[in-house]
């Protein structure tokens, strides 16, 4: 036994050495094991976060499906009641061993007291915030306590604004929250209530890595500039060295003197021979996996990962003999955006899914999008999100959460939305999809134009104050937030620049076209307002047939029924779709409202196409259509063109048709054809012209040769056509338009005179 001895001492000295170092930061999760209770209910349920309320009802058989029947009002109590969320934990031994640990909650909805151990910590008062606490004093090894009360939302929130003073036009005004779940003329009001978002441990020493990502300065075929921005948190004074690599290929060696504290810091990175980010249909997307790696003394104290794509985006605004001309370049050519606005996928938001958006997103790209804006009345998109946008080629135009009213302008307030704006830029910035970010949906719009000065009674003081805020925010705080934390995105105050009612609405800036819809114009007004960017337009229509039967559960379905209302949110809805079916289908006759369903849908798609076409043919005086709404939060009657459940509307089929690159239009004031192409290289072909009857025969053909550059736009005569169909039946007829090259097929289109054989 003495001769195995130091034999014995021998192999636990090596055991010891081969023991992986511990590393700097650990996380634990706390998502599972939460308790729900229903303060003065009989309510406890078993949850795990992200969680909602509304949720977690209806997983535990409590309520109703949300989004189906007619059971809204049977849910409005739910924000109004007092909930508790509550979690006893042990704390993992390596975590606790930490000299600096933090309790994180990545999303709070909304107004919440969290304590710990019984010590309040904060109250969280913003849904786009994430929220930390150093607990390293309050923490125990065994059975802590974590509790989060949710007192009453609505009570809260018409408390704050009718302190509010002067009366701002929304109540949701007062609140960090998104808007849309207040109601919308698409939304049911699910004011959702609970942890929507990871909760966990974090615990370091000495220092670490809160944020790291690279944004694009420049770049070409060449020399790519990138900055790179790091947030560091450490505990004390101190040397660190930083060292950004891609692959085996280190980019970036820095060294950092840092004082105790969090800091943001910046430094280039540059990158020989890049291989660039397109959007979708003007080239590839290549994406580069980036490593930061945090050393001190030679110890790699943190690290972080991500991936970015190398792409330079422009916004031109700018004057001309127009106006002032509005577009977007990438790589520094000049892009026609091809889009729509995307509202949040779920009424309950924890309901959202990476598959769910992937199928969504790819639905669009097979449209041809190369856009979507997020609308600010909703929420921040998550990453899954935008890493689906940065392999799908699909930019983002961003909007803060920011709709339809004016906001507080108290110093608490706009503290808050500092540190929001501040989040939101950090942990998007990396994304090469993202494009540039606009302060908010018709906020401008609505103070110059919705006369809130009288109908809510506004003094020449209280005008002067609130104009005062929204300049802080918006003119203020948000691009500065984007200039300090990107400094590569433009900023954009708010959409639209002008309201539609004004003139320079069509040739300046971005323009929400709704004469159609709100005004109850005909569809070919359209042709007449056609804007620099269209940013929003639309028409109504029913989502699919087999998504009423769903929400119907049983109940007989038309027009006039009680679900179908429940689940119509515009209070003129019902019959402008009504109206613009007889206008455009006049001697149509459904046998059913399954076809009259089918007939909306046709409506729509017609207005739309209309709409899409007007837009693209006026290019490049005008540069960007994106359409309201691609996309519903649940089953509802509304302007998307995908409705909830996935499934295509025929306005959604035509765009791969009128999104295409290459668009080809019939003129149908004096039969000239327009051949619009987005496509990246010149085209050399034959414009083939034909007159077709109803069945297919031809009755008269012309071929015209067409040369065009590159993402060029124009309009061809073709000799014999206008007297031709001059003295033809445009209701017995239809033109049939192809592009060939050599031996390919470009593009084809038929165009008919009357809505009714669209």
């Amino acid at each position: 036994m003495k001769k195995l001895f130091p034999l014995i001492l021998l192999a636990f000295a090596f055991s010891a050495c081969q023991q992986v170092e511990k590393p700097n930061v650990v996380m634990q999760s706390l998502n599972q094991g939460w308790t729900l209770t229903g303060d003065t209910l009989d309510i406890n349920m078993q949850v795990d976060v992200p969680s909602v309320v509304q949720q977690s009802l209806y997983e535990n058989g409590l309520i109703p499906h949300p989004y189906l029947g007619t059971v809204e009002n049977q849910l409005l109590w739910i924000s109004d009641h007092p909930w508790d969320y509550t979690l006893h934990f042990d704390v993992d031994k390596y975590l606790l061993e930490k000299e600096n640990v933090e309790l994180v909650f990545e999303g709070i909805d909304t107004y919440a007291d969290v304590s710990l151990n019984g010590e309040k910590l904060f109250f969280a008062d913003n849904q786009f915030r994430t929220w930390k606490y150093d607990v390293k004093d309050l923490l125990k090894k065994r059975d802590n306590l974590l509790e989060v009360h949710f007192p009453r939302y609505d009570s809260i929130q018409l408390a704050s604004y009718e302190q509010h003073k002067p009366q701002l036009p929304e109540k949701y005004a007062v609140s960090r929250k998104a808007p849309y779940q207040h109601g919308w003329d698409w939304a049911p009001k699910y004011k959702n209530v609970g942890i929507w978002k990871p909760v966990k441990l974090m615990g370091w020493n000495e220092a670490r890595l809160e944020d790291a990502y690279a944004v694009t300065c420049s770049a070409d075929s060449v020399h790519a500039v990138l900055t790179l921005h790091l947030d560091v948190e450490n505990a004390t004074d101190g040397e660190y060295e930083v060292i950004v690599s891609t692959g085996s290929t280190t980019l970036a060696n820095r060294s950092l003197s840092l004082s105790k504290g969090r800091h943001h810091k910046v430094f280039p990175v540059f990158i020989q021979d890049p291989q660039l980010w397109w959007p979708n249909e003007m080239g590839e997307q290549p994406l580069y996996d980036f490593e930061v790696a945090l050393k001190k003394d030679n110890r790699v104290l943190d690290s972080k990962k991500f991936k970015s794509g190398i792409r330079t985006f422009e916004m031109v605004d700018e004057p001309d003999s127009i106006g002032r001309a509005f577009y977007f370049k990438v790589n520094g050519v000049p892009m026609y955006a091809k889009g729509a606005n995307y509202v949040p996928e779920e009424m309950i938001e924890t309901w959202i899914n990476a598959d769910n958006t992937l199928r969504l997103l790819r639905q669009a790209k097979d449209a041809h999008f190369n856009m979507l804006r997020v609308w600010g009345g909703g929420i921040y998109p998550s990453d899954d999100f935008f890493n689906i946008c940065d392999s799908l080629g699909i930019l983002v135009w961003q909007d803060f959460m920011y709709a339809g009213t004016m906001y507080p302008y108290d110093e608490a307030f706009l503290e808050n939305a500092r540190i929001e704006a501040e989040e939101q830029v950090r942990r998007l910035a990396s994304h090469p999809s993202l494009a540039l970010w606009c302060g908010g949906n018709e906020i401008s719009e609505g103070y110059y134009n919705w006369g809130w000065q009288q109908s809510l009674g506004w003094s020449e003081e209280d005008d002067k104050a609130i104009k005062a805020g929204y300049d802080k925010l918006f003119e203020n705080i948000l691009p500065q937030a984007v200039a300090q934390f990107d400094g590569t995105r433009p900023y954009w105050p708010s959409s639209p620049s002008k309201g539609w009612g004004r003139p320079e609405s069509l040739t300046e800036g971005d323009v929400h076209y709704w004469g159609v819809w709100w005004g109850e114009q005909p569809y070919e007004v359209y042709r007449e307002k056609v804007g620099r960017f269209n940013s929003e337009y639309g028409y109504q229509s029913y989502p699919d047939y087999s998504t009423l039967l769903k929400i119907a559960q049983g109940e007989e379905l038309s027009k006039d029924a009680e679900v179908i209302a429940a689940h119509q949110k515009h209070a003129r809805g019902t019959r402008q779709i009504d109206d613009f079916i007889k206008r455009y289908y006049p001697n149509a006759q459904p046998k059913d409202f399954e076809e009259y369903v089918h007939l909306s849908q046709l409506s729509q798609a017609y207005g739309m196409e209309i709409a899409i076409e007007a837009h693209r043919t006026a290019k490049p005086y005008n540069m960007g259509t994106l359409y309201w709404q691609l996309n519903d939060a649940w089953p509802v009657t509304s302007w998307s063109s995908i409705d909830y459940y996935g499934n295509l509307k025929v306005f959604h089929e035509r765009l791969k048709t009128l999104y295409a690159p290459v668009l080809l239009s019939l003129d149908k004031k004096d039969y000239g054809v327009f051949v619009t192409s987005d496509l990246m290289r010149d085209i050399d072909g034959t414009l083939s012209v034909a007159v077709c009857d109803l069945e297919g025969q031809q009755l008269f053909e012309q071929k015209v040769k067409v040369e065009m550059d590159a993402n060029e736009n124009r309009k061809y005569t073709v000799e014999g056509l206008r007297d031709y169909l001059r003295n033809t039946d445009l209701q017995k007829v239809y033109v049939k338009l192809q592009l060939t090259e050599g031996d390919s097929l470009t593009a084809e289109r038929k165009c008919y005179f009357s809505a009714f054989f669209e």
